[in-house]
């Protein structure tokens, strides 16, 4: 039980990396809080399946009054917090020359904005030896933008230069880190055509999708004591695919 009273919230909680992630958590011990936007009944879901002391939590996290919402309710309840996960995004699917100025903002309000004012509450919640985990992607990494998908690419590389800052901020008393998944076997993937599937697979040196457990267990792993050296760092979970 290596998070035994440990309280942990995760954004965008309600499927896919982070569901497996606030499984993982509750297995090993820990409180988890299910931030979720629209699919309520997989959260419930979720927490009905985890069946721990946490809690469900509705806030879009690119508004600032329901982070604060968010966050007074997680005071409230547990009056301090171990771990953030900072897991929620979205990604606007389009040629860069179609791309509105309202889509590019909601994809930075989102995955980067969000991401600052959750770490701002989370930090005031925190005492020593508190975590927080950011989700990028390897389309983040400085050789790995990809058309037609410039908001999320940028946005995603944003996060790695913004957990590094803050990790920088926040010590000792608090470590930051990211993930940058590569191409990860979730409810996204069905929209995507089964031949760029195929190649995303052929691209990859294991040869497959990441599954979103893999994510989960490499977010535990750098909020767990075993990482208590770690912070600032980027671990890629991708199969080896942003080699090639």
């Amino acid at each position: 039980m290596k998070f035994k009273n440990k309280i942990v919230l995760i954004t965008g909680a309600s499927r896919g990396i982070g569901a497996e992630t606030a499984k993982l958590f509750a297995k090993e011990g820990a409180t988890v809080i299910i931030n979720y936007l629209l699919d309520e009944m997989s959260a419930k879901s979720i927490l009905n399946e985890i069946n721990n002391n946490g809690m469900l939590i509705q806030a879009d996290i690119s508004k600032q009054d329901e982070i604060n919402e968010m966050f007074e309710q997680v005071s409230k309840k547990y009056e301090k917090l171990d771990i953030l996960v900072n897991n929620a995004g979205i990604v606007s699917v389009k040629p860069f020359s179609e791309l509105t100025l309202e889509e590019w903002n909601k994809t930075y309000a989102v995955n980067i904005t969000g991401m600052f004012l959750c770490s701002q509450k989370a930090i005031e919640l925190m005492k020593d030896g508190g975590s927080i985990v950011n989700i990028s992607s390897i389309r983040g990494l400085f050789d790995q933008g990809r058309a037609p998908i410039a908001d999320y690419s940028t946005s995603k590389a944003a996060v790695i230069s913004f957990t590094k800052t803050l990790a920088k901020e926040v010590a000792p008393k608090i470590r930051v880190n990211t993930v940058a998944p590569g191409m990860t076997n979730t409810d996204t993937v069905k929209s995507i055509p089964r031949e760029l599937i195929e190649k995303f697979k052929e691209d990859s040196y294991l040869k497959r999708l990441i599954e979103p457990k893999e994510v989960a267990h490499t977010i535990l792993f750098l909020s767990s004591d075993e990482a208590s050296a770690i912070t600032g760092a980027l671990l890629i979970v991708d199969g080896g695919q942003s080699l090639s």
